[in-house]
Formats: C-alpha cells, structure tokens, sequence
C-alpha cells in the first residue's frame, strides 16, 4: 500500500515508517520541521537526521499541513491508501506557550486532513491522540470506556481531533483508529520528556528534581508504541480508540533511580506534583493487545540504560551541555 505518514520524521513517525518499508510498503513522510520555538538549532537538526535515516521513506513532501492547497498536492501526486496523523505538538506545556500556532496545528489541520482523506478516498486514518484526554485519572486504570475529562489545552485539543474522526465517519464514511499513547521515551529523541529532562539534569548537573516522587507514570518505549500504530495501519479494524502502552505504571522516582545507577553519583530532589498536569497512572491496553496482537515488551529497567547510552554518546550534546 501507499501510506502517507504525516510528522513522518518525527519521534514515532520515523520508527513507524521503518517498521512499514520493512513490511514491504511504499512509504511517503509530509514534515514542515517545526521546532515549536523550544529546540535549538544544534539540538533539532542532528536528531532530524538520524530521524531521516531511521525513516527511510520513499518520498517525502515538505510543508504545513494547515495549508490545504499546498497539502492536496501531496495527495495528489502520493496518492495515499491509508493516512498516520502524527503531525503535531509534541506536549501540553509547548502547546499552552504557542496557543495561536497550536489551535491551527491541531484544529484546523485536522480538518483539513480528514476533509482530504475522505476527497481522495483514503481508506482509513490513523489518529495520534493521548492519555491526555483523560485528565485526572479517576479510575485507577482506565480503559477506552471511560470518558475523556481533559483539564490540558493539550488534551482538549487531543479530545476535539478524536471528535472530529468520529464526525467525518458518520458524515463521510472515513474510516478512522485513534490511538492513545502515554509517557513516551527512547531514542533519538530530544530533551522534552521526563526521561530525556532527568537524564540531562543528571549528566550535566549531577542532580535530578522529581515532581511528585509518588506519582506514577505508564512509561512506553517509542519502538513499542511505533509497532501498535503499525498494528494499527495495517489491520483491518477500523472506527475503534486505544490505548497503546506498556499498560504498567511505574513511580517517576523508579525511573530517576534506574538514571541514578546507571550513571552514579546524582542526588535526587523531590518537590510536591506540578498541578499543571494530570494525575495519571498505568492504562489498561488490553484492547490494542487482543485486537492488534501485539504485547508490548520494553519496561524502564531496559529502556532508560539504552536511551542514556545513546545520550552519552551524542557529540552535539557533549558540545553544547558541556560535560
């Protein structure tokens, strides 16, 4: 199939692109290189290679996805069969500190792709929502029947574009799959999550801060996430949501003791949770799991030592954080 994977040399979007070559697929990545005013410039363009070089798509088109003129053309010319929406914020606080370029990000680009889906009789569309949809976890572990109560701009954002699918397949007939990763890390990614954020502090600093030692996160390997959104794409189910996550959550101050000890002599300091995000916990995946057949497999204890490996090795990162 021709599968047109938008924010294709992103975090998950790279890796779900060399997972679809390897199966054979003619892939096409559309990517404008947003840096949401947060990346340096000695940051973002050594891990965009790397990313370029993980993707290994067939063609790739440049642009904003909010400009739909300039978009239909990818279209045009690509003719995608199936669509992955990855093309977006990367977090709630960048979102909250960009909120006019954001609703245009996440709004009126959504409607511009699912408008272009349904034009050019795109057979199904994979959208990248979050945990963020939940808000607070009321329930200890969440499935996908609990209703989303998003207390984040981000998360409401996330929750309008799940609406949105929803409406153009009882209006369209478009085919959609949402899928709901949480607490993303791995390689290569840049300094904008909790494990990449600890690990920095860390190497630099000799100290990491964790906000909330108690709270728990469902930390998830970008490689497994990347493999359920593959599952996703390619399977013939269609018009149902997922979590898609390691399904087991784990204290952050787990994670910055696997740091600790992996690289030695770092004090941690503890401060109350950051009311600016949600409580949140382990989802319950089972759904992806049995419909996807997929079982996720990477838990911290693997996951942060090889992310820190990579780190280390990173000469951009030796340069310009100096240690």
């Amino acid at each position: 199939m021709n599968i047109l994977i938008l924010g294709g040399h992103g975090f998950i979007g790279s890796q779900v692109s060399q997972r679809l070559k390897k199966e054979g697929h003619t892939v096409g990545v559309i990517d404008c290189y947003h840096q949401y005013n947060a990346f340096p410039d000695w940051e973002y363009f050594p891990i965009l290679e790397q990313r370029k070089i993980i993707a290994a798509n067939d063609r790739t088109f440049v642009g904003r996805i909010v400009e739909d003129k300039a978009f239909e053309k990818t279209f045009l010319e690509f003719k995608p069969e199936r669509v992955i929406h990855l093309g977006t914020y990367p977090n709630a606080k960048m979102v909250q500190n960009n909120i006019d370029d954001a609703t245009g990000n996440m709004i009126t680009a959504t409607a511009n792709i699912l408008d272009l889906c349904v034009k050019h009789q795109v057979r199904k569309i994979v959208f990248s929502s979050s945990s963020m949809v939940y808000g607070d976890f009321k329930e200890q572990i969440p499935n996908e029947t609990v209703v989303p109560n998003p207390n984040t701009l981000y998360g409401s954002y996330k929750y309008q574009g799940e609406l949105m699918c929803k409406v153009w397949r009882r209006l369209h007939g478009l085919n959609y799959i949402i899928m709901r990763p949480s607490a993303l890390y791995g390689t290569p990614d840049m300094i904008v999550r909790v494990i990449s954020q600890l690990v920095k502090n860390a190497v630099t600093r000799g100290e990491m801060t964790v906000q909330g030692p108690n709270n728990k996160l469902d930390f998830s390997n970008v490689e497994d996430v990347a493999e359920y959104f593959v599952r996703a794409t390619l399977s013939d189910v269609v018009d149902e949501v997922f979590n898609c996550t390691r399904g087991r959550g784990r204290r952050i101050m787990e994670a910055a003791e696997i740091i600790q000890s992996k690289i030695g002599s770092v004090k941690i300091v503890t401060k109350p949770h950051d009311d600016f995000y949600p409580n949140r916990d382990t989802l319950n995946s089972d759904k992806a799991v049995n419909l996807l057949q997929f079982q996720p497999m990477i838990d911290i204890e693997q996951g942060i030592p090889e992310y820190i490996d990579w780190f280390l090795k990173q000469k951009f990162y030796r340069d310009n954080l100096n240690f």
